[in-house]
């Protein structure tokens, strides 16, 4: 178990033998550190930051006096959990880094009032999440399949994965937020609640953790889950099959057909009442053709896999290129075993697909499905992957179509912040690379992509189409920023929900001290 450490002797409820554990102090690191480069770059090396210096957290005391003090000298503070953020959100030039990546604690605990919590620190990885509730515990949450993403962010933007289809999303099982918070020129501690009563300020700012994205409203040094959450399956299958390029470009109806097949399998089976396929997570690679393979990865978490099976032929039905066997570095969806599908019990199988990729530089684009694909999106993605581009190594570009639904939909779409509460998948656009000079092309190329498959809503997944919208923990400064008068994100992420997110920014940010390109804006 990762032991909560620092912060616990000042959260009341924590568990006495995490409450005894060291308390560790913070750590300031300055440009003379060794530390400094790589605490001041995030994943995506496209950012790095040269702040004034970098926090390591140490406590909860820790984190109130450095914020206080950031404030105290003028310094605008941004706060870093895994460092995953897709955008330069936390780069702070000159400023302060609050970098909690020290706090990383999971244990048993209680809320303000006294119910039986498992806690999270916002330092916390995915696989430190993983670990802790699973082998403690027994338990675990719906969380991501990267296992250095970082809880603090992942989680209050609604996170999702493998199991979130029979589970629901992360903030479906969230019950309080610790936040240092900073309002009328106090920094102290909130705590947050569900049960806090509707309207109050506490209430709001709880709910504004179930999807408002990070760094809007303050530092979450925890994240408190109602001990109902659910045991993972005893065994999962695992299956990744691929049909390759050259194939598929003398069979070009093969494409289409496979993307058919897909998103109408799961078009008709992500719906609330679905039985038999909740337990089904899927995920299509569209790889640029240089990549040489179009690979689906497949996690059923039954005993029979019958159902798995008859997905698998339902894909490939009609298809005249066959589908092969996919194995390759396991962690990136790709299973090191010769087989087409394999059982494996569940914490090893999610240790397999655990894996962020090498650090790269990247950009990325995002989209909810409410419907299958239509002929034009499919025909676009042909054009895109099968288009070579002067200056650019296009092997690590792709359209990711992940399955969703089912017991994500089983709410509405203002019970929490996340308002996508009827899409069927989820798509993520990704681009790699790793020299600067391939920057513009990379990027044009991605822009391209995207605008054309959304053509007829304007270059973006309107909400309320057959598309709803965009995933806030994708962002994407494409979709407008803070400068613009009315930019598209506000809606694409939040739709109806961001005036009561504005809300929970006047009530607990109304100077603003927390803020990035798409942070949530103070009501004009």
């Amino acid at each position: 178990m990762a032991a909560v450490g620092a912060s616990a002797a000042a959260s009341p409820g924590l568990t006495a033998d995490a409450a005894s554990a060291a308390q560790p102090e913070g750590v300031t690191v300055r440009p003379s550190d060794l530390r400094y480069e790589t605490l001041g770059q995030g994943f995506n090396q496209r950012w790095r930051s040269r702040p004034a210096y970098i926090r390591l957290v140490g406590n909860e005391a820790d984190a109130v006096a450095e914020l206080r003090s950031a404030l105290d000298h003028g310094l605008r503070p941004t706060v870093r959990g895994g460092g995953h953020c897709y955008e330069g959100f936390v780069d702070n030039d000159e400023g302060v880094i609050l970098d909690l990546s020290t706090l990383r604690g999971v244990c048993a605990a209680t809320d303000k009032f006294g119910a039986a919590t498992y806690v999270v620190e916002g330092g916390a990885t995915n696989w430190d999440v993983y670990t802790g509730l699973f082998r403690r515990y027994g338990v675990t949450i719906p969380a991501g399949s990267c296992y250095s993403v970082g809880a603090g962010g992942h989680i209050c933007g609604g996170g999702y994965g493998l199991l979130s289809r029979r589970h629901g999303l992360t903030v479906d099982h969230l019950v309080q937020v610790d936040v240092v918070t900073v309002r009328g020129g106090r920094v102290e501690v909130t705590r947050a609640n569900r049960a806090d009563p509707e309207g109050s300020p506490e209430r709001e700012l709880f709910w504004a953790h179930t999807g408002g994205g990070g760094g809007n409203f303050g530092v979450v040094l925890r994240y408190h889950f109602a001990q109902r959450l659910p045991a993972p399956p005893p065994r999962v299958w695992l299956s990744s099959v691929a049909w390759k390029w050259e194939e598929l470009r003398r069979h070009p109806e093969d494409f289409r057909t496979l993307l058919t097949n897909f998103g109408a399998f799961f078009a008709a089976h992500s719906g609330t009442a679905e039985t038999v396929y909740r337990g089904l997570f899927s995920i299509l690679h569209l790889t640029h053709h240089s990549n040489g393979n179009v690979v689906l990865f497949s996690q059923w978490d039954e005993e029979d896999p019958a159902p798995l099976d008859a997905f698998l032929a339902q894909v490939e039905a009609g298809m005249r290129t066959g589908a092969t066997v996919q194995s390759g570095p396991a962690g990136l969806f790709y299973l090191p075993y010769p087989d087409k599908r394999r059982q494996l019990p569940w914490f090893q199988a999610t240790m397999t697909v655990s894996g962020s990729g090498a650090n790269q530089r990247g950009k990325y684009k995002s989209a909810y499905h409410r419907r299958a694909f239509t002929p034009a999106q499919i025909d676009t993605w042909w054009t895109w992957l099968t288009k070579d581009v002067e200056g650019a190594d296009l092997t690590q570009t792709l359209v990711q179509i992940d399955s969703y639904g089912c017991r994500v939909n089983d709410r509405a779409t203002t019970d929490t912040a996340v308002p996508q509460r009827d899409s069927v998948m989820k798509l993520q656009y990704q681009t790699y690379w790793t020299d600067p000079a391939q920057d513009a092309a990379h990027l044009a190329y991605l822009r391209g992509l995207y605008q054309e498959t959304y053509r007829t809503t304007g270059g973006i997944p309107e909400t309320g189409t057959d598309t709803d919208g965009a995933y806030v923990n994708y962002p994407d400064t494409d979709l407008g920023t803070t400068a613009d008068r009315t930019p598209p994100y506000q809606r694409l992420y939040y739709k109806q929900n961001y005036a009561r997110l504005q809300h929970a920014k006047q009530l607990w940010d109304p100077d603003n001290v927390f803020h990035h390109a798409q942070s949530i804006t103070l009501p004009s």
